[in-house]
């Protein structure tokens, strides 16, 4: 679905990675499994991040903007709604860790690491790298994710035999 966005994604997310290991190395943080369970938090929060980015541009694209004002466009209009969520989880992740003992402890510090480094990555590493690749050519629509023509299922004409196919599978 996205072609140059989602390659700058997926670097993104693996500088995010070795910055996370670097860090984890650098403080020498002892990780216990709700330590790995903040890691998986935040690794879902800065691909959330992109996904929320990349809607955006496609959505610029489908108004009718260029692919570079819909880059601009909808890194700026993600913004806010990247950081509200991520300025919510760091002030659970300090409650936690004022609140909590050991281990949650733990899960707090790796979260709140996690959440700064992932809005890093998705505000500004993403965002370099996508105008990177803009800037070497890939300028054409269709890499950033231009919403096709769709044909909807009409699931509620169709109930009865949904029902049929739902009472065998039950039955068997």
């Amino acid at each position: 679905m996205y072609a140059v966005p989602g390659v700058a994604a997926g670097l993104a997310l693996m500088l995010y990675a070795a910055a996370m290991l670097c860090l984890l190395n650098g403080l020498d943080v002892t990780l216990t499994l709700p330590g790995i369970a903040g890691i998986i938090l935040s690794i879902g929060m800065a691909v959330d991040a992109n996904v929320i980015i990349f809607t955006r541009i496609r959505e610029e694209i489908a108004a009718g903007r260029n692919v570079r004002e819909a880059i601009r466009t909808g890194f700026n209009k993600a913004r806010t709604a990247i950081l509200d969520g991520n300025i919510t989880t760091l002030i659970a992740a300090a409650v936690l860790y004022i609140k909590g003992s050991g281990t949650i402890k733990g899960f707090a510090i790796t979260l709140a690491l996690g959440i700064v480094l992932s809005m890093i990555t998705a505000l500004l590493i993403t965002r370099f790298i996508v105008s990177m690749l803009y800037g070497l050519g890939f300028r054409d629509q269709k890499y950033y994710g231009k919403q096709k023509d769709r044909s909807p299922i009409s699931f509620v004409s169709k109930a009865k035999i949904f029902y049929i196919i739902s009472a065998v599978v039950i039955i068997a």
